[in-house]
């Protein structure tokens, strides 16, 4: 019997998931043992000639899924894993086949509630009831779901009728290490230098950049003058001011946002529409306190008052108040930077996380048909990771 095990990858490669899906590759870089298959599936992604089918290119869901599908078919894997739950519409044959595990940031109606903010409105009738099935039968046939948060795993309890048990929450990390070495490269600040507050966000209203611009102004001027606001964006209308400073084409992981994530004294970040913002969980590992919304999943990470601030959605004076209490809280501002980090040390830590998922998935191997009966536990399975087999 072959040592190595063949593993088939179907990435959602959008926004915050292109991150998750590199840093699930760096995870397997190391292991030798492991022959890794990847199908990245890019969001303007277009599966050839089968675009032309009704539905399908005015679909993310069903092209992904279809990109995945066409990716995988005809191949041997001992285990399948899917991010998100887009590349999985088509995988119910192949999952009952091979075993393997679905995982996402947010289940479809999860996302149809958020979905407004995304420019996303529900297709037609019957395309969605036909999502809805295929989704329904994808989560079934799969041996296991991995959620990033305990908001993800309660919808599919509750809306899906998944088994609570069959759920694991496993959260995306951050390369603490990475961070480490940018916050060693801190400098002294000088006296009567200005706070540097840090917004990080492509999409500029979607991610609250707006509410922050307007809260900003509002601040007394004695406060105001004490702070500079750094917005990192896409946005290209924005101006850079006195204490205003625009960051255009700073890219994801980049010394350039490591520098500016050092350089920061509180993230703020009033988003109206996010699952689990990987943006959110770099400036706890940085060791910032956060300002930002109770939005989905955002509150089991950022708990109001121990790790950051939680303010309504598009409340422009509440954020403006919880600015204030920051900047002039010096104890307080510690304080909670401090739990943001010790936070992101115990549940994000990419060292921690992304073995844990991937031990899940090698659990799965001994159950292929070539393997069953050869063995009863995967050598390269930690005991506290095995027993998802009976399902």
């Amino acid at each position: 019997m072959s040592a190595t095990l063949k593993l088939g990858f179907a990435l959602e490669h959008s926004l915050g998931h292109a991150t998750h899906a590199k840093n699930l590759k760096a995870a397997l870089a190391s292991d030798s043992l492991v022959h890794p298959t990847f199908v990245e599936l890019p969001y303007h992604n277009t599966p050839g000639a089968w675009a032309k089918l009704p539905g399908v290119r005015s679909n993310w869901s069903l092209r992904a899924s279809l990109g995945a599908y066409l990716g995988l078919r005809g191949q041997s894997f001992d285990a399948l894993f899917f991010h998100t739950q887009v590349t999985a519409l088509l995988a119910a044959g192949m999952l009952q086949k091979t075993p393997g595990l679905i995982s996402l940031d947010a289940t479809p109606l999860q996302y149809d509630r958020l979905g407004a903010h995304y420019g996303h409105t529900p297709g037609n009738g019957r395309v969605e009831v036909l999502k809805a099935r295929l989704n329904q039968r994808a989560f079934s046939a799969a041996r296991g779901l991995i959620t990033w948060s305990q908001w993800a795993k309660d919808s599919l309890v509750a809306d899906y009728g998944v088994p609570a048990d069959k759920v694991f929450v496993i959260p995306p990390g951050v390369d603490i290490a990475a961070w480490d070495a940018a916050r060693a490269l801190r400098q002294p600040r000088a006296a009567g230098a200005p706070l540097n507050i840090l917004f990080v966000g492509g999409d500029f209203v979607r991610k609250g950049g707006d509410t922050l611009l307007t809260a900003f102004a509002r601040l007394p001027e004695s406060v105001r003058r004490t702070a500079h606001l750094h917005l990192v964006t896409q946005a290209t209308e924005l101006a850079t001011t006195e204490n205003i400073t625009v960051h255009n084409g700073v890219t994801p992981n980049s010394e350039r946002l490591r520098t500016l994530f050092a350089e920061a004294d509180l993230f703020v970040f009033p988003t109206r529409a996010d699952c689990l913002p990987q943006a959110v969980l770099e400036a706890m590992a940085a060791g910032l306190p956060v300002i930002t919304t109770a939005v989905a999943a955002i509150p089991e990470a950022v708990i109001d008052n121990e790790t950051g601030k939680l303010v309504p959605v598009g409340d422009d004076a509440a954020l403006a108040i919880a600015l204030e209490h920051l900047l002039t809280d010096h104890a307080l501002r510690l304080r909670l930077g401090r739990n943001a980090r010790e936070a992101a040390l115990e549940r994000y830590d990419a060292a921690v996380n992304y073995p844990r998922i991937l031990a899940r998935l090698k659990g799965l191997a001994p159950l292929t048909p070539a393997r069953r009966g050869e063995y009863k536990e995967h050598p390269l399975v930690p005991p506290a990771e095995r027993g998802m087999g009976g399902r």
